[in-house]
């Protein structure tokens, strides 16, 4: 069985818990309800960091438009110290100091706006610097960047910002009229400071700098304001400095292998490219141990292709060991034609759609940069005289390395034989290559599997999903024999929650054990280890998992291998499927032992970080009451933990809500699960309005906490619960071809069991979501007139028309999400144009009656604007009350705080009418003319 903690509890005496109960209604009665107001009042948690030893905690926070404080406090629970607009926060190697930016005033910045000023004009962060053994911060002025050893304390280095223009032209000398010829910016001053001594080194002009993981060298790449002092230059740690290249051009790249000894960047240099319009780089290797710097690979080496380049898009990178170094190549790029002596309407402005184009021409567009910097990996073999091997090529873009770039092989994927099905398949389809690095041969080991496939840690298997056959697969590449992982597990692999017209998913991804000894795999409870050459299996958890109806998942922490180290503690998250609790249990890989309890709750856990260098683990732990603070533990026991941030304090202040699971069966009888919010002080003989808000699925989100905020589209339970509304929160499980009907099949029998409840008005219930809720919504109200008011958002309501649309935000056809994913038609347009216009809205625009309010906004890239104007033109015409609400310039939803403190109050305003008989604001009783929207927002009520 599994092996739990004991629960202590607490038991206050009758008389002190009878007082407390007596106490609750005034304190209740003393609480404010929450407004509009409190967007810029609650935190938000929005970086944080844990010291290599786990030993000291910073992390910062900001409510809504306001600067952040970042604060750091020792993880025994010390006393916290708060600096005023700190972000970014990072501890050296050695858990000494800290070091962080300090930000700019807000207010400042806004004010420069305001003026009009040129960027370089505008506030610049400082630098901040704690030395943690005695506390002392020392700021350091106008920080572009800062850098700190991987793997030593001791050192840190940041690069200045430019000066100020008034500041330059101070400091300009005699050179002044000189001027660079690639006409880029000179490098500004750098910092190198001794963290021990206080130390200060200084270098002008740099540009770029790199240093060394142990902290031994600093690289600089010096771009001087005429160019004759640029070069690349090695700092070492006594303070000594040499060039290790020098010449007219641009450094960029610079990279130090992981032991310090070698460094590796690219350069472009003026004098050898003077007849080109796009100077090619050239890649170069500095050895400590060498007399020289060599220059590795350029444009005229004999590896590449006809018309390549080494790419200036991929930083040169090491392998573990040093002795290989990767970089990126690339074709020459496309020249443009010569159209400069042109007037603009003189120019052909012309896009030819092609039905062979691999990918739709807006879709080129979106990834036209993205395409423009696209290298391809090659290796430099620097134990191996410096031989160079191409590894990606156009048929294969996409090489990941294996074994931190020391393995023998890497694995290839490609998905351009599948572009055009991109438009209507899901998911994509892959084909997948062994690459041998020596060589660069490539050999295809699987084609046109859906799922990407991964090289397993050790390379000496190659794994997929197969939806079809719901398993997981393992390819031996010596044997070159597949092993069908799950055919010893007697339970399903792929998951029950799927109700999309595409192949089922895994229940999680698999985990490779270290060397591939085997692999561990997920069913919808338990985790099982799998031999990866004969299938056999064992089942780790003990079958404790189903037993007990939770759902075990392997956890890793970002520090962590890619792969289950056995002298580590074998971690699993477990998930109560009936109670929506939440945990940590440790396994034992062996299967020998029942999985042990380290932590089990009605919350929801978020495991961060552990220790570089220790056993402490950084977790936050939420419920709908409580606010996911950051806490640390000394280890993955997570005994006597100690929470340290209280970022909302103030939320005691406010009346807040309360949440429990309800259940019902949908029309079609199938078991349906949701989330009931209720006020704070529910009162069962008090009548209250009830919003119904949905998505898809909510009710795994029972412990989930739901602080105020002035969100983007929708309503936030907690915010109505505080304003006297019972919000209901519906599952949904659709039937194929059937979104519309789905929704109305599992929505209505519980509102309208719900509207039954004495403390419910049943008169008084509306309904609101955005996107694909505000599709349903749309649909909902075409069928039925029982709620009293509807907010449906950026709904489609004519399936015929978006169907061969484009969604704009990255070009791709619309077509893959009717049939294959969301909107889960499951057919073509033409294969059943009836089901199309059955779940279209508009078509049944006559039978609206509910007043409909929506928020589509003009620069929508995901449900083309015109579908909203289709329906608000359509009830305008039938003389149905309806609202478009329309952002101007802003995407599927509002961005700006301004715009989405706007949609809050007018959602409150619009409901608040219709369920609570308040006044009508301006903009809904009569709208607001374009001849005066400069002048109101309509907010006031007459």
């Amino acid at each position: 069985m599994i092996q739990r903690k004991p629960l202590l509890l607490t038991r206050l005496p009758l008389l002190l818990l009878t007082m407390a109960l007596l106490a609750l209604p005034l304190q209740l009665l003393a609480k404010q309800a929450l407004d509009h107001s409190i967007y810029t009042e609650w935190q938000e948690i929005k970086e944080q960091s844990l010291s290599p030893d786990g030993q000291w905690l910073a992390w910062s926070m900001a409510p809504e438009e306001r600067d952040a404080t970042l604060v750091y406090r020792a993880s025994d629970g010390g006393e916290a110290t708060e600096i005023e607009r700190g972000e970014d926060p990072r501890f050296s190697h050695d858990s000494r100091h800290l070091v962080f930016r300090i930000a700019p005033e807000r207010e400042a910045v806004r004010q420069a706006r305001l003026d009009e000023k040129p960027e370089e004009e505008h506030p610049k962060p400082d630098l901040g610097v704690v030395s943690l053994d005695d506390g002392q911060l020392h700021t350091f002025d106008r920080v572009e960047e800062f850098a700190l050893p991987e793997e030593a304390g001791g050192w840190l280095a940041w690069r200045h910002a430019p000066p100020l223009p008034e500041e330059d032209e101070e400091n300009n000398d005699e050179n002044d009229e000189d001027q660079r010829a690639d006409e880029k910016d000179p490098g500004t001053e750098l910092v190198l400071l001794n963290l021990e001594s206080g130390e200060k080194q200084r270098f002008d002009h740099v540009a770029d700098f790199a240093l060394s993981p142990n902290g031994d060298r600093l690289a600089l790449a010096i771009r001087t304001p005429d160019g004759e002092g640029d070069g690349v230059k090695i700092v070492d740690s006594q303070g000594d400095s040499a060039w290790a290249y020098q010449g007219e051009g641009l450094y960029e790249g610079l990279v130090f292998d992981p032991a310090g000894e070698q460094l590796a960047f690219l350069a472009r240099l003026q004098d050898e490219n003077e007849d080109r319009s796009e100077p090619a780089r050239s890649l170069h290797l500095w050895s400590a141990d060498a007399s020289d710097t060599r220059r590795l690979a350029d444009e005229g080496s004999g590896f590449l292709r006809d018309d390549w380049h080494v790419s200036e898009h991929r930083r040169p990178e090491f392998s573990d060991s040093g002795e290989r170094l990767f970089f990126g190549t690339a074709p020459d790029p496309i020249e443009e034609m010569d159209q400069e002596d042109k007037l603009d309407e003189e120019k052909v402005g012309v896009q030819v759609w092609h039905w062979q184009d691999d990918r739709l021409q807006p879709m080129q567009d979106q990834e036209l940069e993205q395409d423009q910097k696209r290298s391809y990996l090659a290796v430099a073999h620097l134990a191996d005289d410096n031989r160079l091997v191409q590894l990606g090529r156009t048929e294969i873009p996409d090489v990941e390395l294996a074994m931190d770039g020391d393995a023998p092989v890497f694995m290839g994927l490609s998905n351009l034989p599948y572009q055009k099905e991109i438009s209507w398949d899901f998911p994509r389809y892959y084909d997948a290559w062994i690459i041998d690095v020596d060589s660069g041969e490539a050999e295809m080991v699987l084609k046109a599997v859906q799922w990407q496939p991964t090289l397993s840690p050790a390379t000496g298997h190659v794994s997929w999903w197969d939806g079809d056959q719901k398993t997981w697969f393992a390819l031996d590449l010596d044997s070159r024999e597949a092993t069908d992982l799950g055919q010893a597990i007697d339970y399903r692999l792929d998951s029950h929650r799927n109700d999309r017209p595409f192949p089922n998913p895994p229940y999680d991804n698999i985990a490779w054990v270290k060397d591939d000894a085997a692999v561990l795999v997920h069913d919808r409870h338990d985790v099982w280890w799998v031999d990866p050459a004969s299938g056999e299996a064992r089942n780790l958890t003990a079958g404790e998992g189903r037993e007990a109806d939770w759902n075990f998942r392997l956890l890793s922490f970002p520090e962590d291998e890619d792969y289950i180290d056995p002298e580590q503690p074998l971690l699993a998250t477990a998930f109560d499927e009936q109670s929506r609790d939440h945990g940590l249990f440790q396994l034992d890989l062996d299967g020998e032992s029942s999985p042990v309890e380290q932590v089990m709750s009605a919350h929801r856990y978020d495991f961060l970080a552990r220790a570089e260098d220790g056993d402490a683990i950084l977790f936050t732990r939420e419920s709908f009451q409580e606010f996911p603070d950051l806490q640390v533990a000394e280890d993955h026991r997570l005994e006597s933990p100690r929470k340290l941030s209280e970022a909302n304090p103030q939320q005691s202040d406010y009346r807040w809500g309360q949440v429990e699971q309800v259940s019902w069966e949908s029309e079609t009888g199938k078991p349906h699960e949701g989330l009931l919010f209720k006020p704070e002080d529910f009162d069962p003989e008090q009548e209250y309005p009830m919003i119904v808000y949905f998505y898809e699925r909510a009710s795994d989100t029972l412990h989930s906490h739901r602080p105020p905020q002035a969100h983007r589209s929708v309503i936030i339970p907690t915010f109505y619960n505080s304003n006297d509304y019972i919000v209901f929160v519906p599952d949904i499980w659709y039937r194929e071809g059937y979104p519309g009907d789905s929704a109305l099949e599992a929505i209505m029998p519980k509102t309208r069991a719900l509207a039954e409840e004495p403390w419910i008005d049943a008169d008084r219930v509306g309904i609101q979501g955005h996107s694909w809720a505000g599709y349903k919504i749309a649909y909902m109200v075409g069928h039925t007139d029982f709620f009293k008011a509807a907010a449906g958002g950026a709904p489609v309501s004519n399936m015929t028309s978006a169907y061969g649309g484009i969604r704009w935000r990255t070009g791709m056809s619309r077509m893959f999400q009717y049939e294959r994913t969301q909107s889960r038609l499951g057919v073509t347009l033409w294969e059943d144009k009836e089901l199309y216009l059955h779940n279209s809205p508009l078509f049944r625009a006559d039978q609206i009656n509910t007043p409909l309010l929506m928020m589509h906004n003009d620069e929508d890239g995901a449900v083309p604007w015109e579908q909203g104007i289709e329906l608000f033109t359509a009830l305008r015409r039938l003389d149905r009350p309806a609202w478009l609400i329309n952002y101007e310039g802003e995407p599927h939803w509002p961005t700006t705080f301004a715009n989405r403190e706007d949609w809050q109050i007018r959602l409150q305003q619009f409901f608040d009418h219709y369920l609570k008989d308040e006044p009508a604001p301006r903009w809904l009783e009569s709208g607001i003319p374009t001849l005066e929207k400069d002048a109101t927002l309509g907010l006031e009520t007459e």
